[in-house]
């Protein structure tokens, strides 16, 4: 290890490590306080150091330069050459590193390196959000304060918050699970954009921020950047698109404002987005501008704002809630109790709309009728609990032997019916073939760890332009049963 050069001495001497070539290396436009050093390799992967500039040309590929950067335990500078590389390397930067191409290197490698020295100790003090990989709200909070010890030259500093809109809608429609990957993939975004800009962080479940060196207009510039990016990204969970928007708020410090103040002036510029429709930007100075032009004191709008939101989400909340209640209800009305099936009430009402939609687009419908044999004496024998056993068991192998358009109810108490759209009388016999073999091969465990084998009798029948009604088609699959059933059981009859 050769030692560059020793700029003026600091207090606190801050170790730099640069690993790359010597013909590049920048010296003078380092901050005051760093005392550089040019490396081959990085032992330990830099932990002697308190800040580490990797540059591109010292590795073969951008692959051996993530290897090296993700072991990596201080915060890092990444040195480019095309625009290529920065957007690759931004898939996967660090909250709190930075990147700096070649051509603005001598002018920009004192500001990056101040930069992830303030925000990348912070970020990495071990107050990372598991979830998205982004700074959690601890490690916000310390580099907030930390940069805003250190900015006694009055650098211009702006606060960009975010709400995503509508995610409890999206964690309700589609689970907690998608919640989280979409949380994680905004997150990824967040950092692939903003990072450069300065800290991301998450504060809440679906809230996000974004602590950056410049003035309100460039705030603006990036929320209204950003906003675009969320609104127009392809997101989907399991192959299904799901539409994502974000409100922001944007304020900027003045003078030594602290943290606290800004997170709640950004929140009520945040609302105002909210109350405007959402999927907007909204500033400090349009804030005010709203106030005044409803002639109010800025705390009066933002209390009216948060009503107008709230209630909104109340009644979303409350609409949704009644379909899932309603959808619930309409699901346990048509199914069996016992068995999971489709129900009487279910079979009746739809069973005439089969016929008639069979009719009118002359198409085929078959309809096979099944009776468990002697299960009277399954119930004397072993008990009704073992009775209900053997009834799930059946419906299972039924269910599980029909085929995809099919639907299988309950007809009575040990009777079920299978019926089969689009299906001549052939088909419906081999169906009904394989359900009777696979339900007298089944097994039934009794309670009482006796075990035995049910059977079944099937009547198949295909619609015919003498059945004037679905009455009429039981009926014959109903006699083909008796036949069966005649014959010895544990048959089909067609």
């Amino acid at each position: 290890m050769l030692e560059a050069n020793t700029l003026d001495e600091p207090v606190k001497t801050t170790r730099v490590a640069w690993c790359g070539e010597t013909e590049w290396l920048v010296q003078g436009a380092l901050p005051p306080g760093c005392e550089l050093f040019q490396v081959a390799e990085l032992i330990g992967a830099g932990a002697a150091f308190d800040s580490v500039v990797l540059d591109v040309r010292a590795f073969e590929n951008l692959d051996q330069l993530y290897y090296r950067y993700a072991a990596l335990g201080v915060p890092a500078v990444l040195v480019v050459d095309a625009l290529e590389q920065e957007t690759a390397a931004l898939a996967w930067l660090r909250s709190g590193d930075e990147i700096c191409r070649r051509e603005a290197l001598a002018q920009q490698i004192g500001l990056r390196l101040r930069r992830c020295l303030q925000t990348g100790n912070a970020a990495r003090g071990g107050h990372l959000d598991s979830l998205t990989g982004v700074a959690d709200r601890r490690g916000f909070h310390e580099c907030a304060k930390t940069l805003f010890a250190a900015n006694d030259a009055g650098e211009p500093l702006c606060l960009v918050l975010l709400n995503l809109d509508g995610f409890k809608r999206i964690n309700d429609r589609w689970g907690h699970d998608a919640g989280d990957h979409l949380l994680q993939e905004v997150g990824h975004l967040l950092q692939r954009y903003a990072l450069g800009a300065g800290l991301v962080a998450r504060l809440s479940g679906d809230g996000f921020a974004i602590l950056l060196h410049g003035d309100l207009e460039q705030g603006a510039a990036l929320a209204e950047f950003l906003r675009d990016q969320l609104a127009t990204h392809p997101f989907t969970f399991q192959t299904a698109p799901i539409s994502v928007t974000a409100s922001f708020g944007v304020v900027a410090r003045n003078g030594s404002t602290p943290i606290e103040i800004l997170l709640q002036e950004a929140d009520r510029c945040l609302y105002a987005a909210k109350e405007q429709g959402c999927n907007r930007v909204v500033t400090a100075e349009e804030f005010d501008a709203l106030a005044d032009a409803n002639g109010q004191d800025a705390p009066i709008t933002d209390f009216e704002n948060r009503i107008r939101v709230l209630a909104a989400r109340m009644t979303g909340a409350l609409v949704l809630k009644a379909r899932q209640l309603a959808s619930q209800y309409r699901i346990e009305a048509d199914r069996d109790g016992l068995t999971g099936a489709f129900n009487r009430r279910y079979l009746d009402r739809l069973l005439p709309r089969e016929l008639d939609k069979a009719r009118r687009h002359d198409r085929r419908l078959t309809v096979a009728l099944l009776d468990l044999d002697h299960f009277g004496a399954i119930n004397k024998t072993y008990g009704f609990p073992t009775g209900d056993r053997a009834l799930r068991a059946a419906v299972a192998i039924l269910q599980a032997g029909v085929r995809a358009g099919d639907w299988v109810a309950r007809y009575g108490g040990e009777e079920f019916c299978a019926v089969m759209p689009d299906t001549d009388l052939a088909a419906g016999c081999q169906v009904a073939e394989r359900i009777r073999a696979a339900l007298s091969a089944e097994i039934v465990n009794a309670y009482d760890r006796r075990s035995f084998r049910v059977t079944a009798s099937i009547g198949v029948v295909e619609l015919d332009p003498e059945d004037i009604d679905s009455v009429a088609l039981f009926q014959r699959a109903s006699d083909r049963v008796r036949e069966a059933k005649q014959d010895g059981r544990n048959q089909v009859r067609s």
